[in-house]
Parts: C-alpha cells; structure tokens; sequence
C-alpha cells in the first residue's frame, strides 16, 4: 500500500507539472503572439476562423489551399463565401481541413480548390524549411489524426494548439526580434508592403510596380520550382500520391452533394516565364493530372493562369503570384462568368 501511495503522489504531482508548464506556455506564448508575432499569416488565419465559426451556418462556399487561394473575392461571386487560405498549404493538408469542414460547415455547398503549378509536387512535411507550416496547420486547424506517415509533425502540432511552445521556442530562436521592437517602437505594421497605392479603373489598388514585379518573379519562381523539385526527389511517388490525395477529396466533397471547383488563378506574365525556365515538366504534369481528375469525376476547372487581359496589368498585382484587391475583383468576374457558362 506504500508503494501504491508514493507512487500516486508522484503521479499527481508529474500532472501538476505538466499542467503548470502548459499554462506558463500559453501565457507566454499569447504575450509573444501579441508582441511579436512569428508569422503574419497566422493572424490572418485565426481572424478567418473566427469569422468562420461565427458565421458557420451561412458559410455557403470555401476557398482551400495555398495563399493563390485569396485570389477569389466572394462580393463578386455573390455568394456567402470565406477563404480558408493557409500559408503554403499543400494537397495533404488540403484533404485534411475539407474534411473537418464537412462536419462543421451545415450549408456548404461549393469548395474552391487552388491548383498551383506545383501543387502535385508539394509535401511539407519533407522540406525542413516548410516543415513548421506542417506543425503549424496542425496546430491551427482542429484534425484528430495525422496525413499518413507525418505522426511526429502531428503530435508537435496538437502540442503547441494546446501550449503555444513553438510562439515561445520559436524558428528564428528571436534573434533580431527586440531589436527591429525597438527600432520599430512595436506598434506599427510588423509585416509592411513595400509596393506602392495607386488610383486606377479598378479603384484603390495596392501593388507592386513593373520592376517589383520583374524582381520577384524571378526570385518566388525559382524559389517554388526549387522547393517542389527537392520535395518529390524526398517522396518517392509524390506526384501520383498527392493527386490520389486530391481524387479522395473531390470524392468526399462531391459524395456530399458539394460541387467542387478547382482553378489556377492569374499570375504576373514574368512569374509564369522564370518558372517555366526551369519547371515546366513540373506545369505539364500537373495540367495531366487535372485533366485525369476531370475525366473521372467531371469536376470543374478554370485555368487563368496566362489571361491576357490580367497577366501584364502591373496594378492587379500585390507580388508576381498573388493577386492586388483590385485583381481579385477582375479574376474573379471572369470566373464567376466562366461557371456561368459551364452551368448552362
């Protein structure tokens, strides 16, 4: 019975510890997602899911994928819609979040998903630079279980959904960070554009100028060929796994009555150039893949990717691959009148 009772002590007390460690965590972690926060993109997320579940039940349209997702407006579309958008999100994250939105979402009934030129060639859970995006999904997006073969990724992402530890023990170990506070007084824009705000037909546009454009393009482009090219040489049959991944997500989604929408949207005429320096055996095999998909499940998809009347309009575009507010108003005409026509 002693030994029974020392070791019920010691077991309370490892509880408390680690109860205490975790509240610690988290006070720590909010302060420094409120003073510092690692990643803009994770504002804007959790802004998104609030106004998510705060308007669950007239959520009529999604929009899933990478940050080429934003490129929908829903004003514009007419229709109650919410990007879901996640910071280089790739397909097996994707599968992962329609299925929870399947359950929690009672009205929907159209999900948008974004096809990159690389899209079939992403898995982040192989890429050690994009490896905390996977821990942060987890963390962010309410899954249960892992993407196949990614456990340890899970459990580090379920942990700090709980501790916040990775806002505390963070990827850049803070160097610089009380610095640039300082030197920045801390309350104005952590993340501030560098393109500029013009007047145009299209209204008030934010963006980058021709020659913001030219720079970044190069750089973005060889970075996502680069990136996606070291993935699938890491994961042996990326390619074919990531378009299984997407074929059972168009499955689900349409087995319950939600019309799928996959579409590429417009990119800066020089992204598509520099990318296809390098990359494009990487836009054929992915235009091969949607063209399967569309065989076997008759699902729609709208590729915009070389539209004349957007691609060389330096004032639609916030960076060489996503597009300004007022290119979103522009693409997204086009695409609601394209679905139009594919309905008749």
């Amino acid at each position: 019975m002693r030994g029974f009772s020392v070791m019920r002590r010691f077991f309370n007390k490892a509880i408390l510890f680690v109860i205490s460690l975790s509240l610690i965590f988290n006070v720590l972690g909010t302060l420094a997602d409120r003073t510092a926060p690692l990643d803009d993109w994770r504002a804007e997320y959790q802004r998104r899911a609030i106004g998510l579940e705060t308007g669950r039940d007239q959520v009529e349209a999604v929009t899933l994928g990478n940050s080429h997702s934003d490129a929908i407006d829903y004003s514009v579309l007419g229709m109650e819609g919410q990007s879901l958008a996640f910071a280089a999100a790739d397909l097996f994250e994707v599968e992962k979040f329609a299925g929870v939105l399947v359950e929690q979402l009672p009205n929907l009934t159209r999900v948008f998903i974004t096809i990159s030129y690389y899209s079939f060639s992403r898995d982040n859970a192989t890429f050690e630079p994009f490896r905390t995006r996977r821990i942060g999904f987890y963390s962010m997006v309410p899954v249960w279980s892992p993407v196949v073969g990614d456990t340890s990724n899970f459990f580090l992402g379920r942990l700090d959904s709980f501790t916040h530890i990775w806002s505390v023990v963070r990827s850049d170990s803070w160097h610089g960070v009380w610095t640039a506070l300082t030197e920045h007084k801390s309350s104005e824009n952590p993340f501030p554009y560098d393109g500029v705000h013009t007047t145009s037909v299209w209204g008030e546009c934010s963006h980058y100028t021709a020659e913001q454009l030219e720079v970044h393009a190069r750089e973005i482009a060889g970075r996502n060929v680069s990136s996606s090219s070291q993935m699938a040489a890491m994961h042996r049959g990326l390619t074919q796994d990531a378009l299984d991944t997407l074929a059972r997500t168009i499955e689900r989604l349409q087995s319950n009555g939600i019309r799928v929408v996959l579409f590429t949207p417009t990119y800066y005429e020089k992204y598509t150039e520099y990318f296809v320096e390098d990359g494009s055996a990487m836009i054929d095999d992915m235009k091969d893949k949607v063209n399967r998909l569309q065989q076997t499940y008759h699902v729609e998809y709208y590729d915009f990717s070389n539209d004349p009347d957007i691609k060389n309009q330096s004032e639609l575009f916030y960076n060489s691959d996503h597009l300004s507010e007022c290119g979103q108003q522009v693409f997204s005409a086009k695409l609601l009148e394209a679905m139009n026509g594919n309905s008749e």
